[in-house]
C-alpha cells in the first residue's frame, strides 16, 4: 500500500510539473504572439492613458499617442517612433520623434525643437518596451503566472504576470512585477500594469504603481511615412540665451539671507543660524538623484545632530501637505522647507539636487550639483573641516 501511495504521489508531482511548464510556455508564447502580431504590420499606432503613483499619495496622469513605422535597417529598435504626450487637460503638450538617428523633442507651444542625447525617456514607457522586457525576463526563466481571464471595460482579456525582480532583504520582500492584459478578441494589449516594492528611498518602503491603458489601435495606415517622424515646417531651434545661466555662488561669498517655513510650520532664518554650519539640499519629490540623497542625508543628520550643524531640504515645487506625507513615509529626520522659490532664485539653482555648505560665519564654503556615490564621504570631510575651524 505504501509503495502504491508513493507512486501516486510521484505521478501527481510529475503531472503538476508538466502542467506548470506547459503553462509557462503558453504565457511566454502569448507575449511572443503579441510581439509577432505587431511586427507583422508596416506601421501601427495606439492611444494610451498613463497613471503613476510612487513617492507621494498623488497620482500622475498623462495621455498620448504612439506611432511606430517598421524600419528593418534601424539597428536600435527596428522602428521609427513618435510619442505625443499631454496632461489630462491637453496642456503641457509635447512630441518626441525618433528618426533613425536622433531623438527630437518638439514643443508646439513655441514651435521649437531640441535634439536629445538619449532615447530612454521616450522609448522606455512604450508598449514595445514592456513587451520586450517581459520576453527577456521569461527567457531568463523568471516566474510567469497565469492570472486567468479578466474583464476590462466589458472586454475579456488574458492576464499574465511576469516577475522582473524578486528578493528578500532583512525579511522584507521586494519585487517588480509586470501584468499584461491582452484582448482575447483582437490579440492586442489592453493594459500593462507595473507594481514594485523597494527600499531605495530614505528609511521607508516605496510601493510604485504604473498603469498604461491602450485603445484605438490603427494598423497599416496609408498616411504614415517618413514625414511623420521629421521636424514639421515652422519649427526651429530655441534662440540662444542672451544671458548665460547664473553660476552657483562661489566659495567665500556671503550667503544670501533667507527666512523660510518648514512643512510643519516652523520659521527659521539664516541669520538665526550664524555660528552653525548649514547644509542646504535643493530638491524636489520624484527627482531620482534627489531621492538617492535621502539615506546619506539621514546618516549625516544622525552623525552630527549633537554638533553645530543644520541640514535643511528646500523645495519650490512641492506643497506643504505633500512634503509632510513624504517625510513621514520615508522617515526623513531633517526638516524640509516649502514655498522657497525666492531662495532657489537667490542661490542660482536650476539643477537638482544642488547642495550648498555655509560656514559658521555665514559664507559659502562649498557647492556641488548632483548626487554621486561618494556624496556622504565627500560631505563628511567638508563638514568636519568646517566644524574644526
Amino acid at each position: 500500500m505504501t509503495y502504491t501511495i508513493r507512486m501516486l504521489i510521484k505521478a501527481a508531482i510529475c503531472i503538476a510539473f508538466f502542467l506548470y511548464n506547459t503553462d509557462v510556455k503558453a504565457q511566454t508564447s502569448l507575449v511572443q504572439n503579441v510581439i509577432d502580431k505587431l511586427e507583422s504590420y508596416k506601421n501601427f499606432s495606439y492611444q494610451y492613458i498613463y497613471k503613476q503613483k510612487d513617492f507621494t499619495s498623488d497620482t500622475l496622469i498623462k495621455k498620448g499617442k504612439d506611432i511606430f513605422l517598421k524600419t528593418p535597417e534601424d539597428k536600435f529598435i527596428g522602428y521609427l517612433f513618435r510619442r505625443e504626450t499631454s496632461d489630462t487637460e491637453g496642456k503641457n503638450y509635447d512630441i518626441n520623434l525618433y528618426n533613425g538617428q536622433n531623438l527630437i523633442n518638439l514643443t508646439p507651444q513655441d514651435s521649437t525643437y531640441q535634439i536629445k542625447k538619449t532615447l530612454s525617456g521616450a522609448i522606455g514607457g512604450s508598449l514595445f518596451f514592456y513587451l520586450k522586457l517581459m520576453k527577456s525576463k521569461t527567457n531568463e526563466k523568471r516566474p510567469v503566472i497565469n492570472g486567468g481571464d479578466t474583464i476590462i471595460n466589458a472586454l475579456t482579456c488574458t492576464h499574465i504576470i511576469t516577475t522582473i525582480y524578486d528578493t528578500v532583504i532583512s525579511k522584507e520582500h521586494y519585487y517588480t512585477r509586470v501584468h499584461l492584459f491582452v484582448n482575447k478578441q483582437t490579440g492586442l494589449p489592453k493594459s500593462i500594469i507595473s507594481q514594485s516594492r523597494n527600499n531605495f528611498v530614505g528609511n521607508g518602503i516605496t510601493n510604485s504603481y504604473t498603469e498604461n491603458s491602450y485603445s484605438d489601435y490603427k494598423l497599416d495606415q496609408a498616411d504614415i511615412g517618413i514625414a511623420t517622424f521629421t521636424v514639421p515646417k515652422g519649427f526651429h531651434l530655441p534662440k540662444p540665451q542672451t544671458t548665460p545661466p547664473l553660476a552657483l555662488l562661489t566659495s567665500g561669498t556671503v550667503a544670501p539671507d533667507w527666512t523660510m517655513y518648514s512643512a510643519d510650520g516652523k520659521k527659521v532664518s539664516l541669520t538665526q543660524l550664524k555660528g552653525k554650519v548649514v547644509l542646504l539640499d535643493f530638491y524636489f519629490i520624484g527627482c531620482l538623484p534627489c531621492m538617492d540623497a535621502i539615506k546619506p542625508l539621514n546618516k549625516l543628520y544622525e552623525k552630527y545632530k549633537s554638533k553645530d550643524i543644520v541640514i535643511a531640504s528646500v523645495t519650490d515645487r512641492d506643497s506643504k501637505k505633500t512634503v509632510l506625507a513624504f517625510e513621514k513615509q520615508y522617515g526623513i529626520k531633517y526638516p524640509g522647507y516649502v514655498d522657497a522659490a525666492g531662495v532657489v532664485k537667490s542661490y542660482h539653482v536650476d539643477s537638482f539636487p544642488t547642495f550648498y555648505l555655509i560656514d559658521k560665519e555665514g559664507k559659502i564654503a562649498n557647492t556641488f550639483i548632483g548626487y554621486s556615490d561618494d556624496f556622504e564621504a565627500k560631505t563628511t570631510t567638508i563638514i568636519d573641516t568646517l566644524l574644526n575651524k
